[in-house]
């Protein structure tokens, strides 16, 4: 039986994946916050260390674990950035502070669960309220 990490692509640890809808976004520096479902802290498979420069990068093509698809980019990153924070919780423990900074469609945690299960696949019963996400601020740099 395959373990989760054995169906999963690893993308490089200096790049952060953004669907296509949101490139507006990130081009005018209007997000500063994602989620990421899972413990997907420091040194973490697919997780982030605060001080870490990453490139956001834009995905043309979506890719999907389960049938070992690679996404594929667009040719070149959006923008640099730096992450400032990375925290650990359960989205039990999310309050409204959390989603100052985050995209347009992820408000509260309804929407932060619907945006979670359609990007990522999910199940609902896997998205509880006490299922673990990831919550990531970083800075543009300039």
């Amino acid at each position: 039986m395959n373990t989760e990490k054995e169906t999963q692509f690893k993308l490089p640890a200096s790049d952060m994946a953004f669907r296509k809808i949101y490139k507006v976004y990130l081009e005018n520096e209007m997000v500063t916050t994602v989620f990421r479902p899972g413990k997907r802290d420091c040194h973490k498979f697919r997780g982030y260390c605060p001080k870490d420069i990453v490139n956001a990068r834009v995905i043309e093509h979506q890719g999907l674990d389960r049938a070992r698809l690679a996404p594929i980019f667009l040719d070149s990153p959006v923008k640099e950035i730096l992450i400032e924070k990375v925290l650990t919780k359960s989205i039990r423990e999310i309050s409204d502070e959390d989603f100052i900074g985050a995209l347009p469609d992820i408000h509260d945690k309804q929407s932060l669960i619907y945006h979670l299960g359609l990007i990522y696949d999910l199940d609902l019963s896997s998205l509880s309220e006490d299922a673990i996400i990831t919550k990531i601020d970083f800075i543009y740099i300039h």
